[in-house]
């Protein structure tokens, strides 16, 4: 036990050492994985009754019993979030329309560690280190008309030149990154063919954004416009519930819950040219998780049969940051809160995977569906990740002594939203006062797929 209880340590030190390294830049792909390692990300996320993985204790800890030996598991996944954006605003003057087209590519490093230590034939420990997901954003260059409708020079106060100064146009940049870094420790106990298991979750998270304008040949920043928003450390408790029961010698189900979580993302922000920073209260609400789950099974063949649902509706419908000070400048006059209506709408999943085992190597294939989050009321140009829906993977698995290697290919589908006038992103680019509403001319849509790449290693020992 004094063994186990280094080793957890100093992976645990090491790994918080990489994350701390990578999370100035980190950029996810949406709120949940299918899978938080590559074994399971081969199998399409399936999971639940299958089990085997120290990473268990991110989605059902109770099968962390299925094994007997201590376990080591490491790794990280690399999606590719492949996104084009394009919007348009349309006007009888042909000054003020306008048509962007922009697509931004992100890497998204999402790494995880975890550890297996069977206490007793019947209680089995786990505990881990991982990024669930999270979020990020950047379009830059979008042709615009300023907020208030007026001449560059009028709107800013500058004093450029003829034609720029006297434009409606400008240029606008927005950028948005948030993601979760979660800690879960859970116990796992056997007993007869039933296996049930609690565990607590430690979130970690954090949220930026900025916008910026500049004129319309993008060569000068506007001052005393835009805002830049840091939230500071934020941290919140959520759990994990877990049962596995044995119906045969090969046939098994399964049933998971992870709570919801609310997190404290207050911070500061800085508008326009007001002469400091102003607090900022917010709370942003992860949605609770439920998952059912089916497997057959043999010493050297596995299939199983996932189905989740997350509750966003409940949860994820709206997000409000409020000011200290009423000073956000919107087309009716200044604010201190400033509502984003996301309209995530729950979602369900259904996946279906399995594994085939021939000597020392490891086949496996994936599935999965996920009815849509985001609909398009919810739109806007920076939410990519949490849009995808369909995937399909692939992978093999090597083993050679205590050591076992994992390697995937997974694709998220692609996908597009449209929208025609009913999000916040439209109200924010076509109102420019409580006279001059046009909503209706400005539409966009946002386009994405992810091809990924996950790599993982585990390691038995006594």
């Amino acid at each position: 036990m004094l063994f186990g209880s280094r080793v957890r340590k100093k992976f645990s030190l090491f790994f918080l050492a990489i994350i701390s390294f990578l999370t100035p830049k980190l950029e996810a792909v949406g709120l949940f994985q299918p899978s938080h390692n590559a074994r399971y990300g081969g199998m399409g996320g399936v999971n639940l009754a299958i089990g085997g993985s120290p990473m268990d204790i991110g989605t059902n800890p109770a099968n962390l019993s299925l094994k007997n030996r201590k376990e080591l598991e490491f790794g990280i996944s690399l999606p590719y979030i492949r996104t084009v954006y394009k919007d348009k605003f349309s006007d009888p003057d042909p000054n003020l329309s306008y048509e962007n087209s922009e697509s931004y590519n992100v890497l998204a490093p999402l790494p995880y560690f975890a550890i297996r230590i069977p206490i007793s034939e019947k209680w089995t420990y786990g505990g881990g280190i991982y990024i669930p997901g999270g979020g990020n954003g950047e379009v830059s260059g979008l042709t615009r008309i300023t907020p208030n409708g007026q001449s560059l020079n009028d709107w800013s106060g500058m004093k450029l030149p003829s034609p720029i100064g006297d434009s409606r146009r400008i240029q606008e940049s927005y950028s948005s990154t948030f993601y979760l870094v979660k800690s879960t420790h859970a116990l796992s106990y056997k007993i007869g063919g039933l296996s049930i298991a609690l565990g607590i979750e430690g979130i970690y998270s954090r949220q930026i954004a900025y916008q910026k304008f500049h004129d319309i040949t993008g060569n000068i920043e506007v001052p005393g416009q835009g805002f830049d928003y840091k939230s500071k450390n934020a941290y919140a408790l959520g759990g994990i519930f877990g049962t596995t029961y044995q119906i045969t010698d090969t046939l098994k189900i399964a049933y998971s819950y992870q709570t919801s979580a609310k997190i404290p993302l207050d911070g500061s922000m800085q508008v326009g040219s007001y002469p400091s920073r102003t607090g900022v209260s917010a709370t942003f609400a992860v949605p609770e998780r439920h998952g059912l789950g089916f497997s057959y099974g043999t010493d050297t063949f596995k299939i199983g049969v996932d189905a989740l649902y997350y509750n966003y509706a409940s949860y994820t419908s709206t997000y409000k940051q409020t000011l200290a000070a009423p000073i956000f400048p919107t087309a009716f006059g200044q604010t201190n809160v400033i509502p984003q209506n996301l309209s995530y709408h729950d979602s369900w999943a259904l996946g279906i995977g399995g594994e085939w085992i021939v000597n020392d190597w490891t086949y496996r294939l994936g599935a999965r569906h996920n009815s849509g989050v985001l609909r398009s009321e919810g739109t806007n140009a920076l939410q990519a990740g949490i849009m995808v829906q369909d995937l399909v993977s692939g992978g093999f698995g090597y083993s050679t002594g205590k050591w076992k290697f994992d390697f995937t290919l997974l694709y998220y589908l692609p996908v597009r939203v449209y929208n025609g006038g009913s999000a916040d992103w439209n109200f924010n680019h076509a109102v420019f006062s409580k006279d001059d509403i046009r909503v209706n001319e400005f539409k966009h849509s946002l386009r994405s797929d992810i091809p990924a790449i996950l790599l993982g290693a585990s390691y038995s020992f006594d």
